[in-house]
């Protein structure tokens, strides 16, 4: 018999939430990319540099920027981080610029109502379209984002800061069809 799939919740984030937010992000990343990435990009993250990192997200938010929790049982098992994207190939579309979920709480459709909450705050924000990039060999991640009907719309290399990934972005040209999903 399967366990019961835990109840969660979603919330916006606040400044308190950044030293669990670092945590869960290197967790994660390193969980996500432990095949993927060079070992220079291992040795080179780590907490406080995620620390750095959402600290500027919450000192200096870019437009249409939404981050957002997942919580089970008071621990955190998940966030998305969306704002305009910095990277031309994106276009006019809004960027759904982090969508992690733990190891843990995969598959209990976090990710789902995380991508779901990141869209209508994009379209709140007055956005059309939303894209991500996903490193590309990420498998995991490009079978859940063509299952939400994602379609890949280019390619490009992330610049870093931790290594030059190559990536597939995937769009969606009305935000609003990931209300429901």
């Amino acid at each position: 018999m399967r366990d019961a799939v835990p109840a969660f919740s979603l919330r916006e984030a606040a400044p308190e939430d950044i030293d669990e937010l670092a945590e869960l992000h290197v967790a994660i990343w390193r969980e996500t990319y432990r095949e993927l990435a060079p070992a220079e990009a291992f040795a080179a993250l780590d907490v406080p540099r995620r620390k750095a990192f959402w600290q500027d997200k919450f000192d200096h938010p870019p437009a249409g920027q939404g981050i957002f929790l997942a919580e089970v049982n008071g621990e955190l098992a998940g966030f998305c981080l969306t704002s305009a994207s910095s990277n031309p190939d994106f276009g006019e579309m809004a960027e759904i610029k982090f969508l992690y979920v733990s190891g843990d709480f995969k598959r209990q459709g976090i990710g789902k109502r995380l991508i779901s909450e990141a869209a209508r705050h994009l379209a709140a924000a007055g956005y059309r379209s939303a894209g991500l990039g996903v490193v590309e060999g990420n498998e995991p991640a490009i079978r859940f984002y063509s299952a939400l009907g994602g379609r890949e719309a280019g390619r490009y290399t992330d610049a870093g800061p931790l290594w030059r990934s190559r990536n597939i972005i995937y769009a969606w040209p009305d935000v609003t069809s990931l209300f429901a999903v």
